[in-house]
């Protein structure tokens, strides 16, 4: 009886090793998601910069978060994610959003136990983080003023310290 109890609860301790697995797992999913979204959001306020100074440039597409992009966005995840003990498997653009889904699995294992096969077993976890747009050129103007979430801009480009950081024209989240 004793025995049993034993293995009963050697068998709860492997399932809560395996939640903790899981758990640690989904934060550096969410960590790397976000790592990848905040670095094409800075890409994003680069180009807003530069958008500032061309004429012809559609300032109000890339406050959309068009062309967000970023050929750094994946290393930044899996930088954050190898800081977290883990290692993307697939970081990609999310279909008709501004933001990046990323996969990850734990390098932490769920440990030696009871039960055979779980010294070995790792976790997948997935994350989906979007960037938010938070700003619109004002109506009939000449690309000098946005009017954003939190308070309107007037843009002077020769005054670069005077222009908004990223984190005033983008928010970013994760998504469900």
């Amino acid at each position: 009886m004793v025995s049993g109890l034993l293995l009963i609860a050697m068998i709860f301790f492997v399932f809560a090793q395996a939640a903790v697995t899981r758990g640690g797992g989904q934060s550096a999913a969410d960590a790397a998601a976000l790592a990848a979204v905040r670095e094409a959001r800075d890409g994003l306020h680069d180009r807003f910069r530069e958008v500032l100074e061309d004429e012809e440039a559609d300032l109000a597409e890339i406050l959309d978060g068009l062309g967000f992009l970023s050929a750094s966005a994946c290393a930044a995840a899996a930088d954050l994610a190898a800081r977290n003990n883990a290692s993307v498997t697939d970081c990609a653009p999310v279909a008709g959003r501004a933001g990046y889904r990323v996969t990850i699995e734990t390098r932490n294992t769920v440990g030696d136990s009871v039960l055979p096969g779980t010294s070995n077993a790792t976790a997948t976890a997935s994350a989906v983080a979007v960037i938010l747009p938070l700003c619109r050129p004002l109506p009939g103007d000449e690309r000098t003023e946005l009017d954003c979430e939190e308070r309107e801009w007037a843009l002077d480009p020769e005054d670069p310290d005077q222009l908004p950081e990223p984190r005033d024209l983008f928010r970013i989240r994760l998504e469900d």
